[in-house]
């Protein structure tokens, strides 16, 4: 996961960090003009790049969903404590002085942030000029840090439930290094079984991504079996079988290690699988170029 934000959304979108943006777009941390920034970005990206982000969404909100109705224990005291102390702070502005805000006797809140409270700032002017610019240096949070507040807010949340978001993010999985990658080379294939298979592949990470879309479901007592083929001849190699609901909506199938492999091909074989495919192949995805 990349760890810094630009300044403005336009700009990781021209460095093509598009996918990082998938969570804060999944827990509505974005305005209404980046959400259509994205979406336009999107519309024109290519079709695996476009699952992906899909994929990131769903996965994130279904894991903030499931945290929130799986709770049985509380998280660690301190826990919020840690994660902030983590966070890039706010610049205050120039010549302005920080101190610490007194509690007013029966309440949880700070006491009035000017200078002497009110009866100072109507007797000096210029209090209600330090005023405003304590609430504009409040407002002025760079994007970075506020985008930062929010991935803590997503840890804690899972956290709770017993899942840590913070990891799940950090991991850079294989499907992000091969559309992030310099020589990734994407095609879509229309398979005969019906729907389509986005291939993204990169030999500088000698890996591959197949996400299937639109694809029929089996007949009933049958399921897809998804095999490597080798270059020089050998046996195939089953990378797996997938049910009609394995199959249904979208599917990405991570593939490392392709060095070696001519191509991916699709057959319909016994629930179970088989040892060996079964012809005829139904989808033929060639690695090569």
């Amino acid at each position: 996961m990349n760890r810094r934000f630009a300044d403005d959304l336009s700009t990781d979108l021209a460095r093509g960090h598009v996918l990082e943006w998938a969570e804060l777009y999944a827990l509505d941390a974005i305005s209404a003009e980046e959400r259509r920034q994205l979406d336009g970005y999107l519309e024109d990206a290519e079709p695996a790049v476009g699952a992906t982000f899909a994929d990131r969404v769903r996965t994130c909100r279904e894991t903030v969903t499931a945290s929130y109705a799986t709770v049985q224990a509380k998280p660690p005291a301190d826990l919020l404590e840690r994660i902030m102390a983590r966070l890039p702070e706010a610049e205050a502005p120039s010549g302005a002085s920080v101190r610490t805000l007194p509690v007013v006797a029966g309440t949880d809140s700070p006491a009035d942030v000017r200078t002497g409270g009110a009866a100072d700032a109507a007797a000096d002017p210029s209090g209600q000029d330090e005023l405003a610019q304590r609430r504009s240096a409040r407002t002025s949070m760079s994007s970075r840090a506020s985008r930062w507040v929010v991935a803590a807010a997503a840890a804690v949340v899972i956290a709770v439930g017993g899942v840590t978001i913070a990891q799940n993010l950090q991991q850079s999985t294989v499907q992000q290094q091969v559309l992030q990658a310099s020589d990734v080379r994407t095609e879509q294939l229309s398979l005969e079984a019906g729907g389509t298979a986005d291939l993204a592949v990169s030999g500088e990470e000698d890996a591959a991504v197949v996400t299937l879309s639109g694809v029929p479901a089996p007949a009933e007592g049958f399921v897809y079996q998804m095999w490597r083929i080798p270059a020089d001849g050998a046996a195939p190699v089953s990378e797996g079988t997938m049910s009609g609901e394995d199959v249904a909506g979208t599917k990405v199938t991570e593939l490392p290690g392709i060095s070696g492999f001519s191509a991916i091909a699709i057959t319909v074989e016994p629930e179970g699988g088989s040892a060996t495919p079964t012809l005829p192949i139904v989808a033929q995805i060639p690695l090569g170029a």
